[in-house]
């Protein structure tokens, strides 16, 4: 399926619409949906309706799997895509929703008239309108709107001879530790910064990231005892749980 990410950002949704309805990987994708058996497709799209939770991939995995058994986790994945490409628009998500079913019935050929409506009212119950998708992305672009966000961090160690003044003879050595961080700025742009860290930085960094560790644990704990329900974000959940 195409991506939703363009190299100079997000273009008009109308834009992006129109390339959707040409665009044969969506295309293959979409087919899925058309040619789900009806009842499937109303047992999948009543629970859809009244879920009320985060629905992050894999609880719209489970969702799926429930409703229609083993074997259906294309259909999962391209409900939780189109989510993303319907509420990530720069209109509400009916709308936007409106646009792509626009565009899909003016310029998609390789779909009869009747797969075109029933492809667009399907993608209406199960994308636009599930509160739990709404919700999942509302949460996922409110992690994303703040500040940069690290894709990676390196501790360097390194060591730096010290020559003498006719480089013939190393008199001594230096330690040092280089700490190495890649991120994505808010723009989409990437970029890298090195910082030297100190023995007792190191230490403080122990310390901080153990304090750290226990204020999430304090905070989860106190949500749980409110009964708030944690959305699965990438700042939300550990490597084991994802």
């Amino acid at each position: 399926m195409a991506s939703r990410k363009f190299v100079f950002g997000n273009p008009p949704f109308k834009f992006l619409a129109d390339h959707l309805a040409r665009d044969e990987d969506f295309l293959t994708d979409v087919r899925r949906i058309v040619d789900l058996d009806k009842d499937a497709y109303l047992k999948l799209a009543s629970q859809l309706a009244i879920s009320d939770k985060f629905l992050s991939r894999s609880d719209l995995v489970e969702l799926v799997a429930n409703c229609l058994g083993d074997g259906f986790e294309a259909v999962a994945r391209i409900i939780y895509r189109i989510g993303g490409i319907v509420h990530d628009a720069e209109m509400n998500a009916a709308d936007s929703m409106d646009e792509l079913a626009r565009a899909i019935e003016e310029k998609t050929e390789s779909l009869t008239p009747d797969e075109r409506k029933t492809l667009t009212d399907r993608l209406r119950k199960l994308v636009a309108e599930p509160n739990g998708i709404a919700k999942q992305y509302k949460a996922r672009d409110l992690v994303d709107a703040i500040g940069s966000e690290l894709d990676s961090f390196r501790i360097i160690c390194d060591i730096r001879p010290i020559f003498d003044r006719n480089r013939d003879r190393i008199d001594g050595a230096i330690p040092l530790t280089v700490l190495r961080l890649d991120y994505t700025k808010p723009d989409g742009e990437s970029a890298e910064v090195e910082v030297r860290l100190t023995e007792n930085q190191i230490s403080q960094f122990e310390e901080k990231i153990a304090d750290t560790k226990l204020k999430l644990k304090m905070i989860k704990d106190l949500l749980a005892q409110q009964q708030l329900p944690i959305p699965r974000t990438k700042s939300t959940i550990k490597e084991d749980e994802s």
